[in-house]
């Protein structure tokens, strides 16, 4: 018994120590990524910042129950949006909120996913991801903003222009 708990032990303690070098090494060549990308623009370097969202995908592939898998995703996500490539956003938002329901910004992903799908001229969408986002996290610091530009998501400049200056007539 004592000799099967030992061999038990020196495997989980060797997948351990097998484990952590390659985590540790992706950190690593994340951060370099990340440092590297942030003296620059990500639009103007946008090799480097596909080279990014790929370590940040690689790491959330092999480490899928570590704490970080769900900040590189979101990371990547944005990194996406602004790059303006919205369905490769919109694909990780997706993973990330289906995959890690928990996670500690999860709304700020909803509230991402629906900046995504505005971007993307997908109103509807738009709409229904935002209005999604104030009803599940009513207290979340951007949902008052959220419902009050709710009314205008998909309105040319004019029109909106046009919907505040009579919404604000009314109020009056």
């Amino acid at each position: 018994m004592k000799r099967t708990l030992l061999i038990a032990a020196t495997l989980l303690l060797a997948a351990a120590c097998h484990q952590s070098p390659n985590r540790d090494k992706a950190i690593d060549e994340i951060r370099t990524a990340e440092k590297a990308l942030s003296q620059l623009n990500i639009v103007t370097d946008e090799q480097r910042a596909h080279d990014l969202i790929a370590l940040y995908q690689h790491f959330a592939d092999n480490f899928p129950e570590d704490s970080l898998a769900p900040v590189y995703l979101q990371k990547s996500a944005d990194i996406s949006l602004n790059l303006g490539d919205y369905e490769q956003a919109l694909t990780i938002l997706d993973t990330l909120i289906a995959q890690y329901p928990g996670y500690e910004d999860i709304a700020g992903c909803v509230f991402l996913k629906g900046q995504a799908y505005e971007n993307n001229e997908q109103y509807d969408l738009a709409r229904q991801t935002y209005t999604q986002f104030v009803t599940d996290y009513p207290d979340h610091v951007l949902a008052p903003d959220t419902r009050k530009m709710l009314p205008y998501v998909g309105l040319a400049p004019e029109e909106m222009l046009e919907a505040i200056l009579a919404a604000s007539a009314t109020e009056q």
